[in-house]
Parts: C-alpha cells; sequence; structure tokens
C-alpha cells in the first residue's frame, strides 16, 4: 500500500469534522396546515445542537422507496416517497447551492390525500457516511425552510437527508448537492 493512501484517510477524517462542526443547517422553518385546527411547531433555532429522539417507539418502516422528478432540464429538483399509505416528498430548487446565500426547501406529507403529522430531522452525509445531524420540527401537512451553507462545505459531493416521519413510517428523501461559492 502506498503511503499517500495510508494518509489519506486522517486528511479526509480532517476535513469532514472541519464541514460537520460548523455546519448550521438551517433557518427558521415555517409550516402550513390546509386544515383549519392547525396547530404545527417550528421547532429549534438553527443555532442548536442535534436533538435526541423525541419518540421511544421504533416506527413499523424504514427507509420506504423513493423515486425522483426531473424538470424539463433534467435537474433533479423533487424526491418523492411512499409507502403504507403515506406520501412524503421533498422539493428543492437545485443540487448546487451558494455558500450563505438562502438556500429554500420544501416538504409535504399526506396520508389519503389529507395533510399527515410528521417530524422532520435533517442529515449530512459524505461518501455514504452521515457526518452532521441538525435540526428537529414537527409539522402537520406542509413545511417549508430556509438556510444557508457554510464555506466549509464547498466543494464536497455531500448529500442532504430529510428524515420523516409519518403515522409509524420513516421517510429518509436524499438530495445531492455540491455547494458553490
Amino acid at each position: 500500500m502506498s503511503r499517500s493512501r495510508k494518509s489519506a484517510a486522517p486528511i479526509a477524517a480532517a476535513a469532514l469534522a472541519a464541514f460537520a462542526l460548523p455546519l448550521a443547517g438551517c433557518g427558521g422553518g415555517s409550516s402550513t396546515d390546509s386544515s383549519p385546527q392547525s396547530s404545527a411547531t417550528h421547532g429549534r433555532p438553527a443555532s442548536t445542537a442535534p436533538a435526541a429522539p423525541t419518540s421511544t417507539t421504533a416506527p413499523t418502516s424504514t427507509a420506504a422507496p423513493t423515486s425522483t422528478t426531473a424538470t424539463s432540464s433534467g435537474a433533479v429538483t423533487t424526491v418523492l416517497a411512499v409507502a403504507s399509505g403515506v406520501r412524503a416528498s421533498l422539493r428543492a430548487s437545485t443540487h448546487a447551492p451558494k455558500v450563505e446565500r438562502p438556500w429554500p426547501i420544501h416538504f409535504t406529507v399526506t396520508r389519503a390525500g389529507r395533510p399527515a403529522r410528521a417530524t422532520l430531522e435533517y442529515e449530512y452525509l459524505f461518501g455514504g457516511q452521515v457526518v452532521a445531524h441538525r435540526s428537529h420540527y414537527t409539522f402537520t401537512g406542509r413545511f417549508s425552510d430556509l438556510f444557508k451553507w457554510p464555506s466549509s462545505a464547498v466543494g464536497y459531493p455531500l448529500t442532504f437527508r430529510a428524515v420523516i416521519v409519518s403515522d409509524g413510517v420513516t421517510f429518509n428523501l436524499d438530495y445531492p448537492v455540491q455547494v458553490a461559492k
């Protein structure tokens, strides 16, 4: 094995640590619900540490199958998953968000066509490994968030993962990004 290959692991680990630690994740979210009894919450401010799980009940299903929808230019803008009658989607405007610029994302969760109560957490993956967890929100039906990617994320092929839990079903909605200057 060459010397450069052996020394690459600590460099990669240091780069991941540099990326994962300052990753703020998101700004203030907003949620809407088409039902008249809406009581959705926005969650915690972006600067808080990752939230601990709030439920001790394990979901009945994990990582539901997902599909993607492409625009006419071929860019995937929506990730969709359906399982056990629950439908969850993530919609974002670009796979190349700009550093320190607002990056809007939108989520919808329904059951039988009606808004469903859900929880949402963000994970950030590098090379298929989770390098950071951020945010914890509870909402009914729709949720939007606006946040900024840190300069430490520039140049890395990352995956933004939205972990949505609704009615005992867990969805991992993965959206590849590469942050640009």
